[in-house]
């Protein structure tokens, strides 16, 4: 089947958002939803362990059937999670072939919206206040510290199945985070794919983008068992 993939890849075309098949196909089209859950071993926030076991489940949504040799690419809603440890989950459009290949896609258009233009964190002795602004595929953040007893502050991107550390410092600084920011056809199998793949493929680690709600949160650390947190939600959509 990888032989099959290959060999199918490099007899497709692409003009501009057209995939030009190498003969007309019968394809369903609808969504890819994948999902990636451990199963065995131990996985702690921010580490991952070696010799994890996963249970990926997929499906295949199907909207419609068309029999064409060119598949047009609309934009449309998609999701991607990853965390390290390689639990993640997809939600990308595309289409399937009878012979279950899959031809999905992401054509990044992005709307961000914060419940909150500020976060602020504060004790009695240390205050972090955060200031959010929209980027063009992503979002970018101010940070202005004063602490004295807080050893650091943290700004982590929040989704279902994954986080991102944004920020971590105990002086002013910024961070951008942008999601995917270039047009993406991927071709795989129904029976191959999953998200620590998928993040392997475009030489990611972990990754989050897409539409839909995620969490920013703000994180104080005052000592080793102790936080101040708060945290804002954010809405994107296309």
């Amino acid at each position: 089947m990888l032989k099959l993939l290959k060999g199918f890849s490099s007899k497709i075309e692409t003009e501009e958002n057209l995939i030009i098949l190498p003969k007309e196909e019968k394809a369903e089209f609808g969504t890819f939803l994948c999902s990636s859950t451990i199963i065995m071993g131990k996985h702690m926030r921010g580490t991952y362990h070696e010799g994890l076991v996963f249970s990926t489940s997929r499906r295949f949504e199907k909207e419609g059937k068309i029999t064409v040799k060119e598949l047009l690419l609309e934009p449309k809603e998609c999701r991607v999670e990853v965390d390290v440890s390689g639990v993640g989950a997809l939600k990308l459009p595309g289409f399937r072939l009878e012979n279950g290949i899959l031809i999905l896609y992401i054509l990044p258009k992005y709307i961000f919206e914060f419940s909150h233009e500020n976060l602020t964190l504060a004790t009695q002795e240390d205050y972090a206040q955060i200031t959010f602004f929209p980027l063009e595929y992503g979002f970018g953040g101010e940070v202005s510290l004063s602490l004295n007893k807080a050893k650091e502050v943290r700004v982590l991107l929040r989704g279902n199945k994954a986080e991102e550390f944004l920020f971590w410092d105990h002086e002013d600084g910024s961070f951008a985070y942008n999601f995917i920011d270039e047009s993406l056809v991927i071709i795989s199998h129904e029976k191959f794919i999953t998200p620590k793949e998928f993040a392997r493929s475009l030489g990611r680690v972990s990754i989050i983008s897409g539409h839909g709600e995620f969490e920013i949160v703000g994180e104080m650390v005052l000592s080793l068992k102790k936080e101040v947190r708060e945290s804002i939600k954010l809405a994107v959509t296309f």
